[in-house]
Parts: structure tokens; C-alpha cells; sequence
């Protein structure tokens, strides 16, 4: 399981092995949303890591896993934005953008939110006991509850039950989560 304060805590000390962390918890996440931001573009991975870099080179401290992670889409966002300006595809992209009417800033904004709590979802799924963690993956993949009993080798109230405890687990996990702020 992930403890956010020790990230946190090694993130302002430079620790490696926090950042290491940070950067497998963040990273993918990132990385869609700039995808969205530059519609594709193979600069992206490079954009995410630049953000990396920049807050390891700086002296940035961070009070809260809250502002580290306003500050990281922030920065992404930001290079990305500075990336279109520079490569001059402003205009080609304001015409794609007033081309697709249905498109908004909102949009983008409710993306990022469903990324950030799925990536969120999964890191909780992970701190589960081993049976619960089975159940949740295997309804998330949309087996039936006798399906699940059956490739298990146990009840269907033994599944009902770890479905039951694991779900209980993650409400409570997200009634505190990082992901809050963001909605």
C-alpha cells in the first residue's frame, strides 16, 4: 500500500526511492493527460518527464499530497500549453478545437478527474487482502458472482462476502482520497 505522507515527506527531502514512487503512482496518469491536451503528440512522455526533472531540480516544498498533485497536472498542463505555442500548432489547434462544438474545458477538466480517480481506484484495489483484491479485479471484469465462486474454488456467499468487505474498504479509502479536490 501506498503511504502518501512518506512520499510526500522523501519528495521534499529528494529521497530516490519516494520519487521513484511518485513517478510509478503519477506517471501514466500524467501522460494522458497531456496525451489529450496535445492530441496525440509523441512529446508527451518527454513533456511529463521534464515536469519530473523540474521539481526535483527545484527547492519547491510541498505542505500536502494534495498540493504536490495540484502541482504536478498544473506544471504538465503548462508544458504542454508552452509546447503548442513553441512548435507553432496554436492555430491548428484552436481549429480543431472550434470544430468540434461538443468539446469544452470541461471536458477535459471531467477526463482528468475519471483518470485520476481510476489510477487512484487501482492503487487502493492493490492494498487489499489477497482475496478481496481477486473479486473486486474479477467483477471489474465483469464476472458474475457464481462465475467468481467458481474459478476460486469457493461459496458464492464467501465472494458476496469479500466483495462486500473489499467495497466497504475502498468507500472508506476514497471518503479521504487525494482524488476529493479534484472534484
Amino acid at each position: 500500500m501506498i503511504d502518501e505522507q512518506l512520499i510526500l515527506s522523501g519528495v521534499n527531502r529528494k529521497n530516490e526511492k519516494a520519487w521513484k514512487s511518485l513517478y510509478e503512482h503519477y506517471y501514466a496518469a500524467l501522460c494522458t493527460y497531456v496525451n489529450r491536451i496535445l492530441k496525440g503528440s509523441e512529446s508527451t512522455e518527454d513533456l511529463v518527464q521534464e515536469v519530473f526533472i523540474a521539481i526535483w531540480k527545484s527547492d519547491k516544498k510541498f505542505d500536502s499530497v494534495q498540493d504536490l498533485t495540484r502541482y504536478l497536472y498544473r506544471a504538465c498542463y503548462n508544458n504542454a500549453l508552452v509546447f503548442v505555442r513553441n512548435n507553432q500548432i496554436h492555430d491548428t489547434i484552436l481549429n480543431s478545437i472550434g470544430a468540434e462544438s461538443d468539446f469544452t474545458a470541461d471536458d477535459v477538466y471531467a477526463q482528468t478527474v475519471r483518470e485520476e480517480v481510476t489510477r487512484q481506484l487501482y492503487v487502493y484495489i492493490e492494498a487489499l487482502p489477497s482475496e478481496q483484491k481477486k473479486v473486486i479485479l474479477m467483477s471489474i471484469e465483469g464476472y458474475s458472482w457464481d462465475e467468481i465462486a467458481e474459478k476460486l474454488g469457493v461459496s458464492v456467499n464467501t465472494v458476496k462476502t469479500h466483495k462486500s468487505r473489499g467495497f466497504r474498504s475502498l468507500r472508506s479509502k476514497f471518503q479521504d482520497s487525494v482524488c476529493l479536490f479534484l472534484i
